[in-house]
């Protein structure tokens, strides 16, 4: 559900009132200013266990919510590893043994490559805005930034595993400052923070942010190394073919 991960959501204080009637608008008009953009970014990781640290950096293109390529620049073991996900289908590409694998969408939910991101953080599943249902639950400060709430729960007939998400939006800038995510259960599942924003080919995005898991026991940080529109992305390009053809782009 989140796409490369759901940039800049956010409302200008003078709309206030508007918004707080009306935070699915808030929400379209976020999506439509950057993640359902077409675009191309560099990516860093870094998962911080308690017994080790894994870091990794990506290349990502992603045309919506719809389409998405990762491919693995590093570390070397898993370097040249390819995720896509092309409507509703999902799939890897391995180039040790060239061979393109289909993958089940409940792996969406599952973490991704040893780090606190799930596979829908990374290549994108639903949208906040078209997908859940919203409900606006007041302000709160967060990060140092007074927000606003908004609540936002799963439409029967979209493909997560979460109970509801609560996105926390600046009252200031047009920006979202964490997204918490709970289970079934009620229970803390993953949460991510904007640890920083920069602007990236005019749009204003966070450029490090950190999920947390495991009761705040171990973190992953991703930070946007470069990010840039890519309007001539079609559908047709994310196929198996550009999949095992990494190396030319």
């Amino acid at each position: 559900m989140r796409r490369q991960l759901l940039y800049t959501l956010g409302l200008g204080l003078s709309f206030f009132s508007v918004f707080a009637q009306n935070p699915s608008s808030l929400l379209a008009k976020a999506e439509a200013s950057a993640i359902q953009q077409s675009a191309y970014s560099r990516i860093k990781m870094k998962a911080e266990r308690p017994r080790y640290t894994r870091d990794m950096e990506l290349r990502s293109w992603n045309m919506g919510n719809a389409y998405s390529l990762v491919q693995i620049v590093s570390p070397e073991r898993d370097a040249g590893m390819v995720y896509m996900k092309a409507d509703k289908s999902l799939m890897t590409y391995s180039p040790r043994t060239g061979k393109i694998m289909k993958l089940p969408s409940s792996m969406l939910m599952q973490g991704w490559m040893g780090t606190d991101a799930q596979f829908d953080n990374i290549l994108g599943a639903a949208s906040l805005s078209q997908d859940f249902t919203h409900s606006y639950q007041g302000k709160k400060t967060v990060n140092g930034q007074e927000c606003h709430l908004i609540r936002c729960v799963p439409k029967p007939a979209t493909p997560v595993a979460h109970d509801h998400v609560d996105a926390y939006l600046s009252v200031q800038n047009d920006t979202w400052v964490r997204l918490v995510f709970f289970d079934k259960k009620g229970t803390v599942s993953q949460q991510m923070d904007a640890l920083r924003f920069k602007r990236f080919d005019g749009v204003l995005m966070p450029d490090e942010i950190r999920f947390t898991a495991k009761d705040g026991n171990q973190t992953t940080t991703l930070t946007i190394l470069e990010w840039r529109k890519r309007p001539d992305l079609k559908p047709s390009w994310f196929s198996e073919s550009t999949m095992k053809n990494m190396d030319s782009l």
